[in-house]
């Protein structure tokens, strides 16, 4: 959900949110569909695999990849580069990059079908497993 994206050679990620039976909400949705599309965004949900900053920079989940002890210098250097540019045009551009992009119309009923997946017996047997750290055995229940 951040602007811009800086992370280290050993970072890892991955949404594995199936393993537990659990969705991810409208709004975290949102923000990742923006950021990587459809295709990649229904891959890395419906796998549920992790995977290392290489992959993350190629699918578009981060801006740029430095060596580990680069981070905060990097992340440091980018808020400088960010607030020597005129704050005016920063704030329009993000506010034009904003309106241009898509945005569902989801209903307040449909909001709250994401938290449905609490009430299922696969979220119960995903949490079980994640904590006996066994491979869940879902039901579709």
């Amino acid at each position: 959900m951040c602007d811009l994206r800086v992370c280290g050679e050993s970072s890892r990620f991955g949404i594995p949110v199936n393993k537990l039976g659990l969705t991810m909400a409208y709004g975290e949705l949102l923000g990742l569909l923006a950021l990587v599309g459809r295709a990649v965004a229904l891959e890395i949900l419906l796998e549920g695999r992790v995977f290392d900053a290489a992959e993350a920079y190629r699918k578009g989940l981060v801006n740029r990849v430095v060596p580990d002890d680069k981070v905060e210098e990097e992340a440091y250097a980018t808020a400088r580069r960010i607030a020597e540019g005129a704050p005016l045009v920063n704030r329009w551009h993000k506010q034009f990059i904003e309106r241009l992009s898509v945005h569902a119309e989801i209903a307040p009923a449909e909001w709250d079908e994401g938290f449905a997946c609490f009430e299922t017996e696969d979220y119960r047997e995903g949490v079980d497993a994640f904590l006996k750290k066994r491979k869940p055995e879902f039901k579709g229940r």
